[in-house]
């Protein structure tokens, strides 16, 4: 038993010296090299941090000539950096814009017009971003308007002179793949078919643009921004579910105008897409407001018989287009209804703006009857 462990140890000994000898080896060469390594990293590092920091070069000395540069209100500063380089102004967008980070002036370029030259310093553009020469205004259209009420706000707010030219310039050709390409009957005959069909994609939401700016400027803006929310994720749900961006606009148009309860929006659509699916009138109000031309606290039954291809009392199905430009949510509840085998909805009482939904006519008309109750 001793001589077995005698034996045992006697031959763990050289092994015990073997992998110290390793770690020593390790040791000799591992250690520097990653010293190296880590000061190679760390110059290249100090290098490029230099370099950015530095970086105050004149692009082309021997061209002096001025060049109006135009940066829209809303531009980031990748996006000034980058045209810039584009214009030939400076020769490296990407140090440019590091550099203004780092100076933390990135967020104080204005929007406005400017004359640069590619023999300004980096310091001079700098300073130049930050004093604009054109003055921007602000302006807000909310959910649900339709384009002859987005004119008369425009007009109120004193960015366009008469609703005719805001008018005018819907008529306009405006390249965005989500426009229908037919064009759209304004039920009002205040608008030619061909303006009407930016009818629902008017996106409503807080725009800055130049004080100047035209009526074309300003809806090219706003399909700009449509075309931004309404990106690849909705397109791809839309084509998932067998419908049409303009399908979806105007279901989410309708929605947009039914309810004013976002947690509503949902079972809205959702009544909506039952309906469709049995083949059941949509009986949508707002459809018949748009038709009138006029926002109504009371639809009449006489109202109803109003004849046009958006009077969902009287055509079959969807509308012919969207009544009125919706928001975010309302696009995103066209695209994701609520699971529900509604069919009907009702306002809950005469002062209220929620409602109460039903899934057949008699659960229906007792609600009704509990809402005509509330009138005065």
């Amino acid at each position: 038993m001793d001589d077995e462990i005698k034996s045992s140890g006697a031959q763990d000994a050289p092994v015990r010296k073997r992998r110290k000898k390793k770690k020593r080896l390790a040791s000799r060469y591992y250690l520097p090299l990653l010293f190296l390594v880590f000061g190679l990293l760390l110059a290249a590092s100090l290098l490029a941090y230099n370099g950015v920091t530095n970086y105050n070069a004149v692009y082309k000395p021997e061209d002096t000539q001025s060049y109006t540069i135009v940066v829209e209100p809303g531009m980031s500063g990748k996006a000034i950096a980058e045209m810039l380089q584009e214009k030939g102004i400076i020769g490296n967008a990407g140090k440019f814009r590091k550099r203004a980070k780092l100076l933390g002036i990135a967020e104080l370029f204005q929007a406005g017009e400017y004359q640069l030259s590619p023999s300004m310093s980096t310091e001079e553009i700098y300073y130049a971003l930050q004093n604009a020469r054109r003055e921007s205004v602000k302006f807000t259209v909310n959910e649900g308007l339709f384009i002859r009420e987005v004119a008369d706000k425009l007009v109120r707010d004193g960015l366009i002179a008469d609703v005719r030219d805001f008018y005018s310039a819907c008529e306009d050709d405006y390249d965005y793949w989500f426009l229908p390409e037919s064009t759209q009957p304004d039920p009002t005959g205040t608008l030619s078919a061909k303006a009407n069909r930016l009818e629902g994609y008017l996106f409503p939401d807080s725009y800055e643009v130049f004080k100047d700016a035209s009526a074309h400027d300003i809806i090219d803006k706003m399909l700009s921004q449509f075309g931004k929310v309404y990106g690849e994720d909705f397109k791809n749900r839309a084509e998932k579910m067998g419908m049409s961006t303009a399908e979806i606009v105007t279901i989410a148009s309708m929605i947009e105008n039914e309810t004013r309860v976002d947690q509503e929006r949902e079972k809205v659509s959702s009544v909506i897409y039952n309906r469709l699916r049995i083949g059941m009138p949509l009986q949508i109000d707002a459809t018949v407001q748009y038709c009138m031309g006029e926002r109504k606290a009371r639809v009449l039954y006489a109202d109803l018989e109003t004849d046009s291809v958006y009077n969902t009392y009287k055509v079959p199905a969807l509308p012919a287009g969207p009544i009125s430009s919706p928001g975010k949510a309302s696009l995103e509840a066209a695209l994701y209804p609520a699971e529900t085998d509604y069919l009907y909805y009702v306002l809950k009482s005469a002062d209220s703006v929620e409602h109460n939904f039903a899934v057949n006519g008699t659960e229906f008309n007792a609600y009704k009857q509990q809402y005509l109750n509330t009138l005065k």
